[in-house]
Order: structure tokens, then C-alpha cells, then sequence
């Protein structure tokens, strides 16, 4: 084999397993050396019970290694021991005591050995400096994703609880310093996309964390691909509401050249309630020249509000999500929905045909609502899933039942392209 063209054996390694091309790479020097861009995955997952900052600060530093990394990806949720305990038990409550004993008994054991290992190297924070070095010198790191819900561990009863929201624990004021960690790391740092699926609001209330993320999150001018799923239940009453809104659109305005935005609330403290935004508070009339794809979930707003921040990227939005899963169980419906404190969606709709030229798909999820409860025009509509985000078809989920008037979006999508009757009053009404 070795004396195949050198672009053959690249395509040898590309269809290796991790194992494969370790072990191919041991057979003689030129597969060794062609072997070397493929020891490491393409994405780099850090997590914190491990001294994962010192082996991605080891491959940045190694001259062949270092532009292996093109996505980072760091976990930094945690569980809740006793909500994680009980709810394990009763997802388990019909299985042989033996055997649930024994499952929960491993996760038990895992768990402490997570623990062990948090307490041991200690939080992200603490090694900024090394974070921000190893970026520094991976050259073609372009995607950076922080997360606190997808767990990456394989053990399933511990896995099984990270889809409950109930079951995570936030350290508030030691995330907010982890964070500040992360984006200090990405300072001047090229990236093409950022996430973090739990952001906690009140980070851009606080003078001192708001001008941190403002200083180096300039990183953000090269985005094409922001996702921030915001908690906002720190925040107390609605000055502290205004000021975190305002801090969080100072840092929106720096992606200006953003392709895709979603931008979603999760309240850890009320999961069915919708957060109150105002787009003009948020964004004033600041628009996005290329944006393509929106995604809005779990918001309260006025129909006027949301409509003509719509329109003003009427001449490049092609596709559109509002709602989503939100902090719904795996066997609830879906909770991230839109409420409309002032308007109604038909109104909404309709003018969404003229306003929203390049539109191509609008997709609907969760849980739909306006207000005026005891007026003909009270709108309430239940949408369970037809894509994901990437717009591919899913499954009907399992949690769609006739009892629970769980409709799909379909008619109001061709009510918004064709128009016709209006598919809404009839439909859907409140029974979750």
C-alpha cells in the first residue's frame, strides 16, 4: 500500500475509523506521515472533569496537529443530584427492582467520578489564559459551540436525565465568569458560527460582564451563524429586564454580517412561560444585510413589534422558524412557542405574505397564543414538529396525541404563500 499515490491513501484515511488510523499508521513511515492530518476528529469536545484545556493547549501548540481543529465544542452542564436521583427512579418505577438497582447504581458511580474530576481541575475560568492561547494558535478554527444540554456522556440513565430540564443545575455566577473566560479566549479569533444553548440573560445587565462580552466579542463581525438560547429567570422585575435586553443587542449588532440568527428564551424558573421582548428595544431598526434564516422561540411581543422587524429583512429572509421544543419534556408537547400580547396571527399572516418577498419555507412549532381570551379574534394553536432545524423531515413524535389537539403547520404555511381561507379559529384551541 505504500507505494500507492499519496491521494489515494488520503482517501484510504478518510473512510479510517479513529482506531483504523492508528493503526494503519503503524505499518510504515509513509502511511505514518499521510496518517497524521487524520489522528484527530475535526471537532475538539472539551468537558469539565477532565484537563481537556491541557490537551487542546498541547495540540495547538503542535506544529501538524493544530490545524486538525476546525470546531470546538465545551459542556459545561451538570446535573442536580436528587432531581436526577427521583426522576430517574420514576422513569424506571416498572422495571425490575434488580435491574434498576443495578442501572441506577452504575450511574451513582458515574456520577461521583464526574464529581471527583470537576472538583480536581477546577472551573474553565481558572485557565482562561490557556483557553485563549490554544485558540489563538489553532488556524483554522472557524465554529465554537459552548453547551450546557447535550450531554456527552454514554451511560443512558444519566443521559436519560439531561433531557430533563428540571434535573440541571446552573452555578449562576461561576458560569457568567466561565463565559467571560471563553469569549476573552475568542478575542480577534476569525469564526464563522457561535453557540451556547443556555445563556444566562442577566450576563448583559451587569456593567462589568456586559463590557467584557462587548471589548472581545468583535470576533463576532465575522459571523455568519449566531444561536443563543437565552435564561432569563435571574432577572427581577423590568428595569433589570430593559437593561439586560439592551446589553444583549449591543452584542447582537456586532455580527453584522450574520446569514442565520435564532435567538431563543428558555425561563428555567416558569418552562411555560414566554419571555416579553421588544424588538425596538432589542435592535432599535439595526438590520441584518444578509440574513437568510430566523429562528424566534419562547418570545411575548406585540404583533406590530415582531411584523416590522420581520419586514425590514423582507429583501434576503428566505426561511423562517418561529417556536421550537423549548423546556418541554421528552413526553410534553412542545412549550417554545410565540404569544402575542397585542395583535393576532391571522393579522400577522396575512401580512407576512406581502412584507416577506423571498420567503420560501416558514416552519411552526410549539405552542401559539394571543390575548383577548373572550373576543371571536382569541387565537391558540398547539404545532408539533415537521423539520428540524436544518430543515430536515423528523418523525411525528411520539407525544402527538388527538386529546391534546396537536396540529401541524402545513395550512397556515400555504395560507402565508397562497392565501385563501384562513385555517386558523377552528383548529388547535388550548388543550395541552
Amino acid at each position: 500500500m505504500d507505494t500507492l499515490p499519496v491521494e489515494l491513501l488520503r482517501l484510504v484515511f478518510s473512510h479510517c475509523d479513529p482506531e483504523s488510523v492508528r493503526n494503519l499508521r503503524e505499518n510504515c513511515r509513509i502511511l505514518a506521515d499521510v496518517g497524521y492530518d487524520y489522528l484527530l476528529s475535526t471537532k475538539f469536545t472539551a468537558v469539565g472533569w477532565r484537563n481537556d484545556i491541557d490537551r487542546l493547549h498541547s495540540i495547538a501548540l503542535h506544529e501538524r496537529l493544530r490545524g486538525s481543529i476546525t470546531s470546538i465544542c465545551i459542556f459545561l452542564g451538570e446535573l442536580s443530584y436528587y432531581d436526577a436521583w427521583s426522576t430517574s427512579w420514576f422513569q424506571n418505577f416498572v422495571t425490575p427492582p434488580d435491574q434498576r438497582n443495578e442501572a441506577m447504581g452504575l450511574a451513582k458511580r458515574e456520577f461521583d467520578r464526574i464529581e471527583r474530576g470537576r472538583k480536581t481541575v477546577g472551573p474553565l475560568h481558572l485557565r482562561a489564559d490557556d483557553l485563549r492561547e490554544a485558540c489563538s494558535a489553532l488556524p483554522n478554527l472557524t465554529n465554537f459551540e459552548v453547551t450546557f444540554t447535550q450531554c456527552p456522556l454514554t451511560n443512558p440513565m444519566i443521559k436519560e436525565v439531561f433531557d430533563y430540564p428540571s434535573c440541571r443545575k446552573l452555578d449562576r455566577p461561576q458560569t457568567y465568569s466561565n463565559l467571560d473566560a471563553i469569549i476573552f479566549a475568542l478575542h480577534g479569533i476569525p469564526l464563522t458560527s457561535f453557540k451556547v444553548d443556555r445563556l444566562p440573560l442577566e450576563v448583559f445587565r451587569l456593567p462589568s460582564h456586559r463590557n467584557h462580552w462587548y471589548t472581545h466579542a468583535q470576533a463576532f463581525d465575522s459571523l455568519e451563524s449566531l444561536n443563543l438560547t437565552l435564561d432569563p429567570s435571574g432577572l427581577q422585575g423590568p428595569g433589570s429586564a430593559f437593561r439586560a435586553v439592551n446589553g444583549l443587542g449591543r452584542i447582537l449588532q456586532l455580527a453584522k454580517g450574520l446569514r442565520r440568527l435564532k435567538l431563543a428564551f428558555h425561563p428555567y424558573t416558569s418552562e411555560n412561560s414566554k419571555f416579553a421582548l421588544s424588538f425596538r428595544e432589542l435592535l432599535y431598526d439595526f438590520t441584518y444585510r444578509h440574513l437568510t434564516d430566523l429562528t424566534l422561540e419562547g418570545v411575548s411581543c406585540e404583533e406590530d413589534d415582531l411584523k416590522d422587524f420581520l419586514a425590514r429583512h423582507g429583501s434576503t429572509l428566505q426561511r423562517l422558524r418561529l417556536g421550537g421544543r423549548g423546556l418541554a419534556k421528552p413526553f410534553e408537547v412542545s412549550l417554545g412557542g410565540v404569544h402575542l400580547y397585542e395583535g393576532t396571527f391571522k393579522s400577522l399572516f396575512t401580512g407576512l405574505r406581502s412584507k416577506l418577498p423571498k420567503l420560501e419555507r416558514i416552519h411552526l412549532e410549539g405552542i401559539f397564543e394571543c390575548e383577548h381570551h373572550e373576543l371571536p379574534s382569541h387565537e391558540a394553536y398547539n404545532f408539533y414538529p415537521l423539520t428540524n432545524e436544518e430543515w430536515e423531515e423528523v418523525p411525528r413524535p411520539g407525544w402527538v396525541r388527538s386529546s391534546r389537539n396537536t396540529i401541524n403547520c402545513l395550512p397556515f404555511e400555504q395560507y402565508i404563500f397562497n392565501g385563501g381561507k384562513y385555517p386558523g379559529g377552528g383548529l388547535g384551541q388550548e388543550n395541552y
